[in-house]
């Protein structure tokens, strides 16, 4: 009995350890045209990770224009585990400029170590816990908030008849002058998770505003 009981322990241990070990984190998303919104060449969805002033990676870009959501996609966040950083995601109308119907949804976005979600895009943009601006064309820096129709926020519009969780619209600048929206979400990443299961530092939270 005292065999199967110590067995028993072993295997539950061996599952905990490998469940723990795929935990990272990543950001995911998927995105959208929304429907009737035919007519648009397509938005550029751009992601960077922002650690200080001065200093981003991209680690997503990606022009969109089919009116079906796409596969979703999921970005490795390793990297800065453990790290207080900045999640910059931009919109663009893409290299024609051309800003007619750039209706694009970004649906069931996160940001998660396995099953822990470390934040909820989608709530975040429909509880206002966003940073917005834009960056026109022409200009070199950014203006703080939304302006020439620009627009981030809750749509739970259709794209190809089909919904997704906590969608949002995040329409770039078309109304007088053509330009970039760009949301920002301070974020402490949790640390990514040893080989062995081990965790080297506390498991993150999300930051304050």
């Amino acid at each position: 009995m005292a065999r199967k009981l110590a067995c028993l322990i072993l295997i539950l241990l061996f599952l905990f350890t490998a469940s723990i070990a795929l935990a990272k984190p990543e950001l995911s998303f998927y995105l959208a045209k929304k429907d009737l919104s035919e007519n648009s060449d397509g938005v550029t969805v751009i992601v960077l990770v922002e650690e200080e002033k001065d200093k981003a990676t991209e680690v997503f870009n990606e022009h969109w224009k089919d009116l079906v959501w796409s596969n979703e996609f999921v970005i490795d966040l390793s990297k800065w585990g453990s790290k207080n950083v900045t999640i910059n995601m931009t919109t663009s109308p893409g290299p024609a400029r051309n800003t007619g119907w750039d209706w694009i949804l970004i649906g069931d976005a996160k940001i998660r170590d396995g099953a822990n979600i470390i934040l909820d895009i989608g709530q975040a943009v429909a509880s206002r816990q966003v940073k917005l601006s834009i960056l026109l064309d022409g200009e070199k820096n950014e203006t703080p908030g939304l302006a020439f129709g620009a627009s981030c926020s809750p749509d739970a519009g259709t794209a190809g008849g089909q919904t997704k969780p906590k969608s949002f619209m995040q329409h770039p600048p078309w109304d007088g002058r053509v330009g970039n929206t760009i949301a920002r979400y301070d974020v402490l990443l949790t640390a990514a998770v040893e080989a062995g299961g081990k965790l080297p530092i506390a498991w993150g939270q999300l930051k304050s505003f």
